[in-house]
């Protein structure tokens, strides 16, 4: 990130650069986090790089309460101790109900009048009905035993869907999987010879075949389509039970190794 906002300077384009985006807890699609000790280096870079004009960090922190196990991460905007640089936003759609399209923002005083109006301008406001809706929920306690048992539910899932990798890949040579500490989603590698987008072998097979469904990594990436990697892929624990997580990844592995 120093290096780059270096070579903006240098090209002069650094004034162009207004915001550093970080999803700093269990990210979509890899389920990783931000390290501890990036985690404030990243503040003092905006801040050190904030010369013509002030470069903020969001850090959309939408994942931050489904954590499972492993080391509690302090979030960037503790590291902002002038309270000038860092906006925290958060969301209730992933830890409450997901048509409860309502979340928050903690950002620098100055900015708090500013993006009020851009976005009463946008949508007119959240919805009334919804913000009661939470507001009753949060004062109630209700909140924490649901994020509570929300938590304990997807860490069960998280564990199956990793112990039928465990089961089904290990002998798969070339894969490679990620081992989330929270969120919903874990991300694995093929062998670079084996396409994972939507007009490849794999993915038709899967789901004409075996009918399971999978998100291509190529989708996550920015830039021309071939020059992204093309044999990654986006699993999710959400929606499924463990049973059904069992039989998914059978049928997957089953997938994989029948075009390798």
């Amino acid at each position: 990130l120093d290096r780059i906002l270096a070579g903006f300077e240098t090209t002069g384009e650094l004034r162009r650069v207004k915001l550093i985006y970080v999803v700093s807890y269990y990210e979509n699609p890899t389920g990783g986090s931000l390290a501890a000790d990036r985690r404030e280096a990243v503040v003092k870079l905006a801040k050190k790089w904030s010369r013509g004009q002030r470069i903020c960090v969001l850090e959309d922190a939408a994942y931050r309460e489904l954590h499972y196990d492993g080391p509690t991460l302090p979030s960037l905007w503790s590291y902002d101790r002038e309270r000038s640089h860092v906006v925290l936003a958060q969301t209730f759609s992933k830890t409450f109900a997901p048509g409860l399209r309502t979340g928050y923002g903690i950002v620098p005083r100055d900015l708090v009048g500013p993006l009020c109006d851009r976005k009463g301008n946008e949508d007119f406001g959240s919805a009334h009905l919804t913000q009661s809706i939470l507001a009753r929920i949060m004062q109630g306690g209700v909140y924490r035993e649901h994020v509570a048992k929300l938590c304990q539910s997807y860490r069960r899932k998280r564990d199956a869907m990793l112990g039928a990798i465990d089961r089904h890949f290990t002998h798969l040579e070339g894969v490679q999987w990620e081992r989330p500490h929270g969120g919903l989603y874990v991300w694995m590698t093929l062998p670079a010879e084996i396409e994972t987008g939507f007009q490849g072998e794999l993915f038709q097979r899967a789901v004409k075949e075996e009918q399971v469904m999978y998100v291509p990594g190529e989708l996550f990436y920015a830039g021309p389509l071939e020059q992204r990697p093309r044999s990654q892929m986006r699993l999710s624990y959400g929606i499924l039970d463990e049973a059904g997580l069992e039989e998914g990844i059978r049928r997957l592995a089953q997938t994989v190794a029948g075009v390798m």
